[in-house]
């Protein structure tokens, strides 16, 4: 993948954080390149495939991907990173520091439980959860016609009114909805 220089540096910045926080905290198994293709090829793929713009919501962000490289990639106006537990969120939120401390919002809460939540999100992204847990939470956030990106390698029934994406020499598939149609 050919990249300007800045978003460039701002990924490497982001894989070499990853990778001295996966040493005191579990954040994945990969490593190398398999862990830039994963984390950050991978949902760049997919962003572009779907011309994600504006702002982003990630629950469950974890390791930060795909929302920081989403949020880096595709030059989004801003995302909120949902990470309910201690240790990740800190990663979160020195990525954040590092990267954008003024576009990257990191909610260290369920999604449910988010004391400010965001009044409005373009695009929901997620990946490792059950979607069906989800949606009824976004519905009472926000509007049907926010698009959810599930980012998976499970073979699952087709969800009503998706898109599927697969992702080019991967297992990995992007399902893609809106909060009305599922």
């Amino acid at each position: 993948m050919s990249l300007p220089s800045d978003l460039g540096e701002k990924l490497s910045v982001y894989v070499r954080l990853l990778e001295q926080w996966n040493r005191a905290v579990n954040l994945t198994a990969l490593s190398g390149a398999a862990l830039v293709q994963r984390l950050i090829a991978e949902p760049a793929w997919i962003a572009t495939e779907l011309q994600m713009s504006g702002v982003l919501l990630d629950v469950g962000s974890g390791n930060g991907s795909p929302g920081v490289p989403l949020f880096v990639f595709r030059r989004l106006d801003k995302v909120d990173l949902v990470e309910p537990r201690s240790r990740r969120a800190a990663f979160l939120r020195h990525i954040a520091q590092h990267l954008a401390p003024e576009g990257i919002v990191v909610h260290r809460a369920r999604l449910e439980q988010i004391e400010d939540p965001p009044k409005h999100v373009d695009w929901v992204t997620f990946q490792g959860l059950n979607p069906s847990a989800l949606v009824q939470t976004l519905r009472d956030l926000y509007a049907g016609t926010t698009s959810v990106v599930w980012i998976t390698s499970m073979e699952v029934g087709k969800l009503q009114a998706e898109t599927t994406i697969s992702v080019p020499g991967s297992k990995t598939i992007a399902r893609v909805f809106q909060l009305d149609q599922f």
